[in-house]
C-alpha cells in the first residue's frame, strides 16, 4: 500500500470513519488535535531562524513563527499533501499556515498556554475516541495504522469538506463506494460467529 497513492489512503481512512456523526466529530477535532500538537512542538528549539523567503508564508508579525518541531511538521505535512492531491492540498496550506502561528501565538502570549494545550488536546482525543466506539463500533484506526491516524487525518477531514463543496465528484463516488464495501465486510465479519477448532 503506496503512502503516496490517494484512493488507497482515503479508503482506509474512510472504512473507520463512515458514520456521519463520527465525521463531524472528526472535522472539529481532527485540526484541534493538530493545532495543540503544533503548540506543544513549539517549546523545541529553534534550530535556525526561518529561511526569509518562507516569512511571507506566515502571516503578519503578530503570527511569527520560529524553525523548530512544530514547523517542521506543517511544513512536511504540507509536502505530503501536495503529493496526494496537489489542488487541494494548496486550498489547505493557508489553514495549516494559520493552525501553526496561531499555536505559536497561544504558546507565547497565553497566561497558561501548557493548560490550554493540554486540556485542548485530552478533550480532542477523549472525542475521537468515543466516537470510533460510540458510532463506529469499532476502535480507531489508530491502533491499526499509526500513519493515518497522525499523517493523514487532518488532510482527510479537509478533503471530506471539500467534496461536501462538489471537489473531485467522480474520485468521491469511486472512494465512497469502495469504502462502503469495506465497512459491509468489516459488520459481516463481525456479525459472524467465529468457529470453534
Amino acid at each position: 500500500m503506496s503512502v503516496f497513492d490517494l484512493k488507497t489512503q482515503y479508503v482506509k481512512y474512510g472504512e473507520y470513519h463512515s458514520n456521519p456523526i463520527n465525521v463531524i466529530s472528526h472535522q472539529i477535532f481532527v485540526p484541534s488535535i493538530m493545532w495543540s500538537t503544533l503548540g506543544f512542538l513549539s517549546l523545541t528549539g529553534p534550530y535556525m531562524d526561518v529561511p526569509s523567503f518562507l516569512l511571507p508564508l506566515f502571516g503578519p508579525s503578530l503570527l511569527s513563527v520560529e524553525m523548530n518541531l512544530a514547523t517542521i511538521l506543517c511544513l512536511t505535512y504540507i509536502v505530503y499533501y501536495l503529493s496526494l492531491d496537489f489542488v487541494a492540498a494548496l486550498i489547505y496550506t493557508p489553514l495549516m499556515l494559520l493552525m501553526l502561528s496561531t499555536s505559536f501565538f497561544v504558546m507565547n502570549n497565553a497566561q497558561n498556554p501548557l493548560t490550554i494545550m493540554t486540556v485542548v488536546f485530552v478533550v480532542s482525543w477523549a472525542v475521537q475516541v468515543a466516537g470510533h466506539f460510540v458510532f463506529e463500533k469499532r476502535a480507531p484506526a489508530l491502533l491499526d495504522n499509526l500513519l493515518q491516524a497522525f499523517a493523514m487525518a487532518p488532510f482527510f477531514v479537509f478533503l471530506e469538506i471539500l467534496f461536501k463543496f462538489g471537489y473531485r465528484p467522480e474520485f468521491h463516488k469511486e472512494v465512497n463506494a469502495l469504502i462502503a464495501d469495506k465497512v459491509r465486510i468489516f459488520h459481516e465479519s463481525k456479525a459472524t460467529p467465529k468457529k470453534k477448532e
